[in-house]
């Protein structure tokens, strides 16, 4: 039996991240390291997931927060961007004795992929008044919900009757380990 499992875009491309002080991100790269060893020693086939930021704002985006995707525009376009993936999953679903859908793993504190962590605020305006946005980025607060991306995907799942965890990768790593199963 083959294990598949769907991850989100910038596990697989960290490239198409926010830029940002990667000295940061230390931690998150190396529970990304351990997930993609362990995909990689357990043979478990991957399929990358679109990256709804990259797609709609490029490689030269300022940071966002939920707030700002929460509109129609932004989860119609997620939803159009995982359709082609969502078939794939039904398509594997549909074949249990060939294949077993281990999840899809999210990214923490994203505002499109974190599954129980994203930034929220009043995060908008003009730039030219710095003092008016540094106010703004002090109120800013990471919040125990989940991304718009994710929001989306459990929605489709859910319409099509689809049962796919979304785990955060230290609960992937810790299921791939044979610890805890992760949650949705």
């Amino acid at each position: 039996m083959q294990k598949i499992i769907f991850v989100s875009h910038c596990i697989l491309n960290k490239a198409a991240k926010v830029e940002q002080d990667e000295s940061e991100l230390k931690e998150e790269y190396e529970l990304r390291a351990r997930l993609l060893e362990e995909i990689v020693r357990q043979d478990v086939q991957v399929i990358q997931l679109p990256c709804p930021e990259f797609v709609m704002y490029g490689s030269r985006r300022w940071g966002h927060v939920k707030d700002q995707f929460a509109h129609p525009f932004y989860r119609d376009t997620c939803r159009k961007l995982f359709e082609p993936v969502l078939m794939q999953i039904e398509e594997y679903a549909g074949n249990p004795k060939k294949f077993q859908l281990i999840g899809i793993v999210s990214v923490e504190g994203s505002p499109s992929c974190g599954r129980s962590l994203t930034c929220r605020g009043d995060w908008g305006g003009e730039l030219s008044d710095l003092d008016k946005v540094q106010k703004k980025v002090k109120r800013l607060t990471m919040e125990q919900e989940m991304g718009v991306f994710m929001e989306e995907i459990s929605r489709m799942l859910r319409e099509r009757n689809i049962q796919l965890p979304i785990f955060t990768m230290q609960e992937t790593v810790a299921y791939l380990c044979g610890g805890e199963n992760g949650k949705e």
